[in-house]
């Protein structure tokens, strides 16, 4: 199975067209308080990476309860599937020049299209938001390695193509650092941004929803009698997305793959009228972008999507969802509302802030049943 998309060529337009083309939707909860971010690491606040708090919501009902993620395994069944994603996050923050102003500035590498084309983020040399526009031709030094850019990706990021001599992937191994965020008060080594099944290289930020398993949680899942089966989806970056209607979102290509065992192991649980769990988002979209919706089944798969889940366009083959707390204006929010009813995830969120979980990557955890 190739992980580094070393064989392909740059995807055509179509694959770069958002495919929102749905009903619009209200990409805000309306919340009364403002979430709290999570500002360090669990294990810098004192906690096993597994001791983040876990809100289950039940999607037939909106009825919660609030536990530690290290007993999720209560939760789930003998028989159950819980799907997880082996990409591992590389550094992908690179130090950056300008060679014909001298210019620095930083670039945050969000994936490889081809050998020598790469997709870029323009950011300071702060890591702040940048939204200057690059010219076709430019030349820049990222990571010392020469660049050039050679088109924009969408109009309304601040993503860019370049061409090198050099796979930047290698070069951010070397030199590079985490995409950190701006919320965070501590600068955590790229290990902290692994998680337990972490094994491909490829992704730009950490498929986030597994951070918090850790080896007694897979051990308890499998006492339990819950199947593990494992996809591949290299993250991009996100901080790109722009707010206002879903459709006028540029959605990232992402690379995916489901192997034949995967797509066996889930196709059996659905046949069977077991629970198939995507733990995180990048799963849902790998496991929706391998479905054949007419028949519904997960075939054996691999390449780019660019999918987006909604109500309109949900996901037959999967009932249940492991993920992190979601802000507004996030594409994210349209997938939570294809598994569970806007109404009932506000409220349970409404009871998340009362009860001080703590949002985004380093935060606590939300199981869908």
């Amino acid at each position: 199975m190739a992980h580094l998309q070393n064989d392909l060529v740059l995807c055509d337009e179509s694959i770069l067209a958002s495919s929102a083309q749905s009903k619009p939707y209200d990409l805000s909860l309306h919340l009364s308080a403002q979430p709290l971010p999570a500002t360090t690491t669990p294990e810098e606040r004192g906690l096993e990476r597994d001791a983040v708090r876990l809100l289950v919501l039940h999607k037939s009902t909106g009825k919660t309860q609030h536990v530690r993620f290290h007993k999720m395994a209560d939760y789930l069944d003998p028989g159950d599937v819980v799907v997880v994603n082996t990409s591992r996050t590389l550094p992908a923050s690179l130090p950056a020049t300008n060679i014909v102003t001298g210019e620095p500035l930083r670039i945050h590498v969000a994936l490889r299209m081809t050998p020598r084309t790469f997709v870029v983020e323009r950011r300071t040399v702060a890591g702040e938001a940048d939204t200057r526009l690059f010219e076709t031709g430019e030349q820049l030094l990222i990571g010392g390695t020469r660049a050039t850019v050679i088109g924009r990706f969408h109009p309304d990021s601040r993503l860019w193509y370049v061409e090198t001599n050099d796979n930047l992937w290698r070069v951010a191994e070397q030199l590079g650092q985490p995409i950190r965020y701006g919320y965070l008060q501590s600068k955590p080594e790229i290990e902290a941004y692994q998680t337990v099944f972490a094994q491909h290289p490829g992704s730009a930020e950490m498929p986030s929803a597994a951070r918090p398993f850790s080896d007694r949680v897979v051990e308890a899942l499998r006492q339990k009698g819950v199947v593990i089966a494992d996809i591949t989806l290299h993250t991009g970056v996100s901080s790109h997305e722009v707010t206002g209607p879903l459709a006028r979102h540029p959605f990232l290509p992402e690379w995916f793959s489901v192997s034949e065992a995967t797509a066996q192991v889930v196709n059996r649980a659905n046949r069977e009228g077991r629970r198939v769990i995507a733990a995180g988002t990048t799963v849902v979209r790998a496991l929706a972008a391998a479905t054949d919706t007419e028949r519904p089944v997960i075939e054996a798969k691999a390449g780019w999507t660019t999918i987006v889940i909604t109500p309109d366009n949900p996901v037959p083959t999967v009932t249940g969802l492991i993920t992190g707390l979601h802000d507004d204006a996030t594409s994210h929010l349209a997938m939570l509302y294809a598994f569970v009813r806007p109404d009932w995830l506000r409220a349970a969120y409404e009871e998340a802030i009362a009860r001080g979980y703590l949002w985004h990557e380093f935060g606590d955890s939300n199981l869908i049943l």
